[in-house]
């Protein structure tokens, strides 16, 4: 058994799903017999590390982020600090969601501390986050997408109505995003133009970079992938697809992480032959993008061709999240799941 260190919480706006991430891992890595450690990543940039290696979660207040901290800090002795110079691990377990966590940052610090680490490198972590860049490299690989344009903000402040005028060109609906964020953190349907200005204005307060993507009617799924060593043999295997029933208008914040905010449906109600396509196509899309050790990407199935929608590098791992559902509906257990991430963390983090 390992010394394996999980980190959590994070300062993008996907704090509070992080931290059920977290508490999901942590008690599934402790329940395996490995020696766990939750360092607690705070909003502010803070690190809370517990000075011990002690299973002391506050999993009664995983759902009020203040509250968890605090409790966190009184069950456990803890540092605090805005540096975090080494670490006593043979390997951590990366619970975090969006921003550093995930653009590749936590990966690159890792491996310059020679610490080995689960889930995509730093190279494949940046590409999948930045969903212009993920965009460009799917069309290569021969993959359908939405029809998108990116803005900047140097463009959109020089000429805003210029930028307004470009993204109309998509039709209405369409989808505005920020170019790095998941879990659909300001995620926005936009309606019609006014909606859209004033959704620009905002949005460009606080990003760089943002995305919008023309609307695609159709059956929404997403799949995940795994790689498992057998045999001495890298395998890369998909999961079973979840179709996904947002309660409200499309698969949103609420939707994903709400408990009945949407209907996800193990194994989606799709043929077999699209069922195998986005199978591929997920597997195609873990590979185009360098992904490692697991991955989420998810669709829209338009009159029979999935069209990608983006991938996810570190997918969410809480009581609800999709990649359980798929494991458990593909008679996979997580702690095999675990497993396999850690060995292959071992292997090939640190390349």
């Amino acid at each position: 058994m390992a010394k394996i260190v999980v980190f959590f919480g994070g300062s993008s706006t996907e704090h509070s799903i992080s931290i059920r991430t977290g508490c999901f891992i942590c008690k599934t890595l402790h329940t395996m017999g490995h020696s766990v450690k939750p360092i607690l990543l705070t909003q502010d940039g803070g690190w809370v590390v517990p000075l011990e290696y002690r299973f002391q979660i506050p999993f009664a207040s995983v759902n009020s982020p203040d509250s968890f901290l605090d409790e966190f800090q009184r069950m456990n002795d803890v540092s605090i600090s805005k540096n975090l110079s080494s670490l006593d691990a043979d390997l951590v377990f990366l619970g975090l969601h969006g921003g550093m966590g995930e653009d590749g940052s936590i990966q690159g610090f890792l491996s310059v501390l020679g610490v080995p680490y689960t889930g995509s490198g730093v190279t494949a972590s940046a590409i999948a986050m930045d969903k212009t860049r993920a965009n460009q490299i799917f069309l290569q690989s021969g993959q359908k997408v939405a029809p998108y344009f990116e803005i900047g903000r140097a463009e959109y402040l020089s000429s805003p109505e210029t930028a307004v005028s470009k993204l109309e060109s998509l039709g209405f609906p369409q989808f505005l995003k920020p170019v790095e964020g998941g879990s659909s953190v300001s995620t926005h349907k936009i309606a019609n133009s006014a909606q859209l200005a004033q959704s620009l204005k905002e949005m460009f307060a606080s990003d760089t970079k943002v995305l919008s993507q023309a609307f695609l009617e159709g059956t929404e799924v997403s799949c995940g992938v795994l790689e498992r060593y057998r045999d001495g043999e890298l395998r890369t295997i998909a999961l079973p697809a979840t179709e996904i029933v947002p309660g409200g208008e499309f698969f949103d914040f609420e939707s994903k992480y709400k408990s009945g905010g949407s209907n996800e449906i193990t194994p989606a109600r799709i043929p077999d032959t699209q069922m195998k396509k986005v199978q591929e196509l997920a597997i195609s899309a873990h590979k185009s993008l360098g992904c490692r050790g697991y991955s989420r990407t998810d669709f829209i199935i338009v009159n029979g061709e999935p069209h990608i929608l983006e991938t996810n590098t570190l997918p969410g791992m809480t009581e609800t999240s999709l990649i359980p559902q798929q494991a458990k509906a593909a008679g996979i257990s997580m702690e095999e799941v675990f497993a396999d991430l850690i060995e292959i963390g071992f292997k090939h983090s640190l390349d």
